[in-house]
Parts: C-alpha cells; sequence; structure tokens
C-alpha cells in the first residue's frame, strides 16, 4: 500500500503543474512533438522539455523517437489506472463511475 502511496504521490506531483495540465491537454488531441507542444506556450523549448519529462517519469505520457525528435502522446491506460486506484481507494466513491 505505502508503494501506491508513493506512485499516486509523484504523479500528483507531475500534475502540480498548469502547463503539465495543459500539456496534458494538448496530448489528449493527439501525438505532438515538443517543438509543436511549445507553440502551444510562452515557454522555452528546454522547459517544455522538462515538463514532458516530468510527465513521462510519473507514467503519464510516453515518448518515441521519429526521425530526429521524439513524439509524445497520452498514455491514456496509465491515466485511467491511476484514476481508479487512487479515488477508487476511498470508500466514499466506490461505485463512482467517470
Amino acid at each position: 500500500m505505502l508503494d501506491d502511496i508513493e506512485q499516486h504521490a509523484a504523479i500528483f506531483k507531475a500534475l502540480s503543474d498548469p502547463s503539465r495540465l495543459q500539456i496534458l491537454k494538448i496530448l489528449e488531441a493527439g501525438d505532438r512533438s515538443v517543438t509543436e507542444i511549445v507553440d502551444y506556450f510562452s515557454l522555452s523549448q528546454p522547459t517544455i522539455s522538462r515538463h514532458l519529462s516530468a510527465l513521462k517519469s510519473s507514467g503519464l505520457v510516453k515518448a518515441k523517437k521519429q526521425d530526429q525528435q521524439k513524439i509524445y502522446s497520452l498514455d491514456n491506460d496509465a491515466l485511467k489506472s491511476f484514476l481508479k486506484s487512487y479515488f477508487g481507494s476511498f470508500e466514499s466513491l466506490r461505485g463512482f463511475k467517470l
């Protein structure tokens, strides 16, 4: 159980930044490269890369190499698993459907 709590805390930490939440919404619409994601922000490419790294470390974002760049995508299965695992642990939310 402690491992679950630590994993949930790491995901919540990754989600604690508004830019990261926006990146997830951007990736929900489709896979993107770093340069494509940068176009949505007034942040530098290295800053966006750090945000993507945090999201990737949390398991919510996947990356695949395509030519000379990485393409990032939202890991819908990991997101659903996290939501069910964490929020499903609350007795008051048992039976709640997303």
